[in-house]
C-alpha cells in the first residue's frame, strides 16, 4: 500500500477514467480490498468531477490542439485513516453561469462526496482540495 499517489494528466476526456481507475485502486489497497468501500467510492466520484471541470472549464477555452496537465496529489494523513486528493491546473478560472441549465453541478456533488471542500481559484490557476475519512468503512480499513 502507498502512502501516497501522483498523477499528472493531459487535459483530455480519457483522463477522466485514468483518474478514476487509479485512484480506485489506491483507495481499495487503503482499505486492504480488492474494491473499494463506499467511503473511498465516494471520493473517487468526487475526484472524477474534479478533473473533469479542469478539463472542461480550464482549458476549454484554448486553441485547438492545445492541451493542459491536470495534477491529482492523494495522501494519507496521519493520523489515518482521512485521506487528501488535491487536483490541480494550470487554466483560468471560470464563473459558473446564473442558469446551468441542466449542467453545472460538478461542485455541488464534490462537496456532497467528500469532506472539507476547498476551491482555490489564482492566477496560475485553480486547485480542488478534499478529504474522505475511510474509517468510515464497514469495518475493512486499515493504514
Amino acid at each position: 500500500m502507498a502512502a501516497h499517489l501522483v498523477l499528472e494528466l493531459t487535459a483530455e476526456p480519457r483522463a477522466a477514467s485514468r483518474a478514476r481507475r487509479e485512484v480506485g485502486q489506491w483507495l481499495a489497497s487503503l482499505c486492504g480490498a480488492d474494491q473499494a468501500c463506499d467511503t473511498a467510492s465516494d471520493l473517487v466520484l468526487a475526484v472524477n468531477e474534479a478533473v473533469s471541470n479542469s478539463i472542461e472549464h480550464a482549458y476549454g477555452g484554448y486553441p485547438e490542439g492545445t492541451r493542459g496537465i491536470v495534477t491529482l496529489r492523494a495522501e494519507i494523513e496521519r493520523p489515518g485513516p482521512r485521506v487528501r486528493v488535491e487536483v490541480s491546473d494550470h487554466g483560468r478560472w471560470r464563473d459558473p453561469p446564473e442558469d446551468s441549465g441542466f449542467r453545472g453541478r460538478g461542485l455541488l456533488m464534490i462537496t456532497a462526496c467528500a469532506e472539507d471542500v476547498s476551491v482555490r481559484p489564482g492566477p496560475d490557476g485553480t486547485t480542488v482540495t478534499l478529504h474522505g475519512t475511510l474509517g468510515r468503512c464497514p469495518g475493512i480499513c486499515r493504514t
